[in-house]
């Protein structure tokens, strides 16, 4: 399911937060770009492209949390670099990273549901698997 600039700036109104050009911004880049993870700063980038929407990068960091605690969007850690930022709609997924080029693919989490009842069961967390990326040698570079 994808989710229009429209909600995503009705969430951020929910929060009592003023609906402002980069705001505005924000939230399309946020909704046309679903399909990607979007850093802080190429959203930042693609913001500061459009002459009517200037925006610092406090401006888009403070919507990214406002969207996020609005449970729309999630962030997730892929590495050493910035956080990702994705709608939450999308389906939940679990990213792999390869250390050695970088190439990142998805897995989704209802494939991972063994592995999560066995960390449960040893440490009692109840982990949330779509934070952070497990890292390893994708296929070309384990040759």
């Amino acid at each position: 399911m994808h989710i229009t600039s429209e909600a995503l700036l009705d969430a951020l109104r929910n929060q009592g937060l003023r609906i402002t050009a980069a705001r505005r911004a924000v939230c399309s880049i946020i909704a046309e770009r679903h399909s990607e993870h979007l850093t802080a700063a190429s959203i930042l980038d693609a913001v500061q492209a459009n002459p009517d929407a200037a925006a610092d990068q406090s401006t888009v960091y403070r919507t990214l949390d406002a969207l996020e605690s609005s449970g729309l969007l999630v962030h997730s850690h892929l590495g050493h670099g910035a956080a990702v930022y994705h709608l939450a709609s999308e389906a939940a997924h679990q990213h792999i990273v390869c250390s050695r080029c970088g190439a990142t693919a998805a897995v989704p989490a209802g494939g991972l549901s063994e592995w999560l009842d066995d960390l449960r069961r040893h440490t009692g967390f109840e982990v949330d698997p779509t934070h952070f990326a497990v890292t390893g040698l994708c296929p070309n570079c384990a040759r």
